[in-house]
Order: structure tokens, then C-alpha cells, then sequence
């Protein structure tokens, strides 16, 4: 059975734990496949281990996880091959023999922090991959690592009780949480963000969320993007060329169409969760005011983007499925 083409059509809107498992799986098996793929073109042509190699391929098909780091390492080899670049090749062959299993299904780390030593630049650079949205990430401080850890576990424990599928569902898609900050001035802040080139990595501002509604928006927002990054192996939500541009609900200036696509589905995630809070009755009267404010300011952006979507959208039928279960949900929470 061709696996992303059964994703695709299971998907449903609402979060759904088992099939972002096996969004998780098929992610892991496609690198896997690739991986098999580059190790046979290059073999006599870039020198690496293939025997670890091997090793690692067969881990992943066995059902290993591997931290994003290894996608990461994946993204950067293939263009170091079709550019020539045989020693850049060599060394990030060797990288990929080095990586092994997860040692924990979910991890929250810092930049700056031991465990991200081997990996930082790498993750950086996935992270700043838009020409459009560039920043500059700095390590947080212990004390604001520290408040952080603090501050999610109460996160979490809303999140369980209030939407548990959500809660499951951010555990399939998401391994490590890393931690940055940003320079104290600057006139565009980074909040939160994910890259398809890192799967399993979601990355939050240590200081940018002072209330548990701050956080469980990010969260809601990036593993939304998960969701979609997983739907996605076998072909892109839209056709359109990424030269082409459009207004989005979700930044000033304007996107390509798979940007203003993922700010339209994530809008309506961002609505689901925060609806879910507010029926959940655990909010206090500070907490149910931000939510019903996000709410209605998801309504408001999903749309925007829909309308956008709908008039300009070269959509594929995974991105007809998509936005699809998206605007059905919209209609129905109106």
C-alpha cells in the first residue's frame, strides 16, 4: 500500500494522534528510501562508510526514530552532491554514520546547551532558510531556561486536560523543543517557528510567552505545521511558483502561495485549540479573555487566507484534502 497516499486520505481536521504517528513513520521511511537512493549513486564517487550507512538505513526501517538533526544532515547532503562538492559530501556522509536512535521521545533543549553542541549551525541555518525572514538566534540564559521549564509543565498539564488529542498528538509529531532568544532590540521578534528540513524540532522564544494561552498558541500553530509538512511527502499542498506572491493573514509582507496556504490552515488549528480551552471551563477569567480574543482573530485570519487560497490556489489533491477539513471545520464552529 502506497503509505502517503493512505495519509492523505485518512486526514481529518481535528488533531488525531495515531495518524500523526504514522505521518511520524512515513516521514522516517521516506529518508530512509532516499537515503538508500543517494548511498547507490554515490558509491564510488564519494568516499563514506557505506557498511554504516547501511546500519543506519536498516535502524530507520526497523522502526528507529532519529532526531532532526539527521533529516537536517539529509537536506544539506543532497545539494552538496549535485553541486560537486565532494568533500562537503564526505563529511556530512559521516555525520549521518554518527547518528543514532532518540534516547527520549521528547527532549526540551537550549541553544547554547551540550546536547545541541554537533548540530547548532546546522539547525540555525534550516531555520533561516527564507531569504524574506532572517534572525538572529541567541542561547537563553540558565534563569530564562529554567522559568521556561517551569511555565510549561502547567502548560502541559492545561493542554492534557483540555484537548488531550492535542496534548498525544504534539508528542507524535515533535521530539525536541529547542529554546532560543533574540537580541533585546530588534524590530521583528521570532516566536515561534518549524522548518520540513528539521521534522520533529519546534522551536519557541524562552522569553516571547508570558501566559499559558501565549504557549499553547505557538504550539498549536507550529505542530500544525507538522501536520501539514507530514501530508506532504508525496507531492506540495499547491502547485503555484514561489515567485509568485500574495497578501497572508499572518504577515505583513506578501508570501508565496504554500506560505499564505499554511498561515490559512494554521489559523484554523490556532481557533480549534483555543475553542477547546475555552469549552474546557479550566481557564481563569484573564486566561478565557486572551483565548476568546485569539479566537477571534483566527476567524478573522483563516478568512483572509481562505479567500486568498480560493481565488489564486493551484491546489493539489493533498491540498484540496487539507484546506478542504479546514474550511468544513470553520463553517461548522461559525
Amino acid at each position: 500500500m502506497n503509505l502517503p497516499a493512505e495519509l492523505v486520505e485518512s486526514f481529518r481536521f481535528a488533531p488525531d494522534p495515531a495518524h500523526a504517528q504514522a505521518c511520524d513513520r512515513a516521514m522516517h521511511a521516506a529518508l530512509a528510501d532516499s537515503l538508500r537512493a543517494v548511498c547507490d549513486a554515490s558509491a564510488g564517487k564519494v568516499p563514506f562508510d557505506r557498511a554504516a550507512m547501511d546500519r543506519l538505513i536498516a535502524g530507520i526501517s526497523a522502526g528507529t526514530r532519529l532526531r532532526p538533526a539527521a533529516f537536517g544532515l539529509y537536506y544539506e547532503l543532497v545539494p552538496a552532491l549535485v553541486g560537486g562538492d565532494t568533500a562537503r559530501a564526505a563529511a556530512l556522509f559521516e555525520a549521518l554514520a554518527r547518528e543514532t536512535p532518540l534516547g527520549a521521545p521528547f527532549r526540551m533543549l537550549a541553544l547554547g546547551q551540550p546536547e545541541l553542541a554537533d548540530c547548532a549551525e546546522l539547525y540555525l541555518r534550516a531555520m533561516n532558510s527564507d531569504e524574506q525572514d532572517r534572525y538572529e538566534f541567541l542561547p537563553p540564559s540558565d534563569a530564562e531556561i529554567a522559568a521556561f521549564r517551569s511555565h510549561f509543565a502547567g502548560v502541559m498539564d492545561l493542554l492534557q486536560r483540555a484537548a488531550p488529542e492535542l496534548a498525544a498528538e504534539i508528542r507524535m509529531l515533535v521530539s525536541e523543543l529547542v529554546l532560543v532568544v533574540g537580541p533585546p532590540r530588534t524590530p521583528v521578534h521570532f516566536d515561534g517557528g518549524s522548518s520540513y528540513q528539521l521534522w520533529g524540532a519546534l522551536f519557541l522564544n524562552a522569553v516571547r510567552h508570558k501566559t499559558r494561552i501565549d504557549v499553547i498558541e505557538s504550539l498549536a500553530h507550529e505542530s500544525a505545521h507538522s501536520r501539514l509538512f507530514g501530508l506532504c511527502i508525496d507531492e506540495p499542498t499547491v502547485r503555484n511558483p514561489d515567485e509568485e506572491r500574495y497578501p497572508s493573514p499572518l504577515r505583513r509582507e506578501p508570501r508565496p502561495m504554500d506560505g499564505v496556504y499554511h498561515a490559512t490552515f494554521v489559523s484554523a488549528r490556532m481557533h480549534w485549540t483555543m475553542c477547546r480551552l475555552l469549552d474546557s471551563g479550566l481557564l481563569d477569567a484573564e486566561e478565557a479573555a486572551l483565548a476568546r480574543a485569539a479566537c477571534a482573530a483566527d476567524r478573522l485570519n483563516f478568512d483572509k487566507g481562505y479567500a486568498t487560497v480560493a481565488a489564486h490556489a493551484d491546489l493539489t489533491p493533498t491540498g484540496r484534502r487539507a484546506i478542504g477539513a479546514a474550511y468544513a471545520y470553520m463553517q461548522q464552529a461559525a
